[in-house]
Order: structure tokens, then sequence, then C-alpha cells
């Protein structure tokens, strides 16, 4: 199931894709804002996870592509840790360098969580994103996201501990 935003569509992953999502792990800046990944895994272990049908009632993956070239990827976006019983979930992207800050971004995590609310019956939508990046933080601010909480994260190898800010966004009732 496609999901059509005004500039995006939020699809299925394919070995199409193997290109952008190469760039996604290799790419210095979004390993720097967003921590990192916890443990080492190969492009064939992330392609298998990107590729692989999610546990639909816990995680939607999906591509974001264009909308005019569909074939096109830009991106992922994924509503994970989905709970129905406290109608909640998590949402992050990522975006390659080359489509950053050009509205792709916004369109995507807008319908995905217009989706999340009208569709999955969610009440509210988090996303937690390092003090530091900036970019993700006016996003997310932009898409309607509060800033609810900061806390510190874990400890990495050199000691150092960043801050999490944690953003939400609740089911608005016209």
């Amino acid at each position: 199931m496609d999901i059509s935003g005004d500039k995006v569509i939020l699809r299925a992953a394919g070995e199409q894709d193997r290109r952008m999502f190469t760039s996604l792990i290799q790419d210095s800046e979004i390993i720097k804002v967003t921590g990192g990944y916890a443990g080492p895994a190969s492009l064939e272990q992330q392609m298998d996870w990107l590729c692989s049908p999610p546990d639909s009632a816990r995680e939607l993956r999906r591509v974001i592509a264009e909308k005019e070239h569909p074939e096109h990827a830009l991106g992922i976006i994924t509503l994970s840790h989905m709970d129905p019983g406290k109608g909640s979930a998590e949402i992050y992207i990522k975006l390659e360098s080359s489509v950053r800050r050009k509205g792709y971004g916004q369109d995507a995590v807008s319908v995905l969580v217009s989706y999340g609310f009208c569709r999955l019956q969610l009440s509210c939508i988090y996303s937690r994103i390092l003090e530091d990046n900036l970019p993700s933080r006016r996003l997310f601010e932009a898409c309607g996201f509060r800033l609810e909480d900061r806390y510190k994260g874990r400890e990495y190898e050199d000691g150092r501990r960043q801050t999490i800010c944690f953003y939400s966004i609740g089911k608005c009732v016209l």
C-alpha cells in the first residue's frame, strides 16, 4: 500500500533502492546526528531489514520517493514501537543529503502522521531527536510536533552522553 503526499509517495522498499540505502548508511552526517547504529551491520543485513515485511502490528516502514518519479528513492521513514493499547508510535526519517531542505521531509512526515492518526487510529506520535540535530528538530516543529522533554541518552564508548529531545504530536479533534 502506497501513501501519497503532495510531493512524495511512501512505498514499500525493493532492490531498486539499494543505492539510496547504501548512501544513507554510509552518510557520516546522518551517523553523527542520529547517534549511529546500535551495533555493526552489513549492507546485506540492512537491506534484508529494509525489504523484509515488518511486523505490521508494530511497525510500518516506507521508502520516501518523488511523487512524479516513484522509482527515485529519496530516503526512508518508519513508524515503529506501535502500541495499539496506548495508541502511540515512534516516527523517524532519514533523507539523502541532496534532497534535504526541499520540502520532501516535511511532506513525508506530515502524510505519515496523518495516516497514523486516520488509518491506524493512533492518538500520539513521538520522535526522539539528538539535541544537536537542529535540522530534524526544525522539521518536526514545522510538522506540528512539540518539545515535551529532554533527557540524557546512552553513554558512548568515549564516555559522552548526548541529550535527547522528546517531541510529540497528538491527534487534534476539530
